[in-house]
């Protein structure tokens, strides 16, 4: 059994470290908070599958954080400058297998952020339709989900508790420049505070 103590990063492969810490600035709020320029270091290429020539690597690397309550949530940009890999920005649907479909964020103002968002150079919405929006998560019941656990299973104002919070979600999906996929989300903390 591991024993984990938290989340650490998500890492975000860009072209062009500068333009990207910029996106992410404007777009999410991220605070730069280190840099390491053209950092050639043995060990760190081996540990990234790099066996062959882990003296030739050569990555620009740079941690942002995203100040998300309680724990803020850091981002990893890695240009690479050898070797140069493929740039296979996937473009996908909220419902393509493969990968990690996208990262969630909490916000308090959900219409804000969804305004806000559409602003911003580079962001797509993962729906062009004209009534593409956050909407809220249509009425759910006790019958519509089981809890894993036994006891709140068996807890009918628990299972009552589930249903009010799912009913007040709202949310919605952009894709960054690069390809990952994020989901901004107002109303979902039962997951956020355990």
């Amino acid at each position: 059994m591991i024993a984990y103590k938290s989340i650490s990063h998500i890492n975000i492969v860009v072209d062009n470290i500068e333009q990207a810490s910029e996106f992410y600035q404007q777009a999410l709020g991220a605070i730069p908070v280190q840099h390491f320029a053209h950092f050639k270091n043995v060990g760190f290429a081996k540990s990234a599958g790099f066996i062959e020539e882990a003296d030739k690597v050569d990555v620009c690397i740079q941690f942002l954080k995203i100040p998300t309550v309680p724990t803020p949530l850091f981002i990893e940009l890695m240009e690479y400058h050898y070797p140069s890999g493929n740039d296979s920005r996937p473009t996908g649907n909220t419902n393509d297998i493969g990968g990690v479909r996208h990262v969630a964020l909490g916000v308090a103002n959900i219409d804000e952020a969804f305004q806000f968002l559409k602003s911003i150079n580079g962001v797509k919405m993962i729906s062009d339709h004209l009534d593409y929006k956050p909407y809220t998560i249509s009425p759910i019941t006790p019958n519509d989900f089981i809890f894993l656990d036994e006891a709140l299973e068996s807890d009918l104002k628990e299972k009552e508790n589930v249903c009010h919070i799912i009913g007040g979600i709202r949310y919605f999906y952009f894709q960054d420049p690069y390809g990952v996929q994020w989901e901004l989300e107002q109303g979902h903390d039962d997951i956020a505070s355990q």
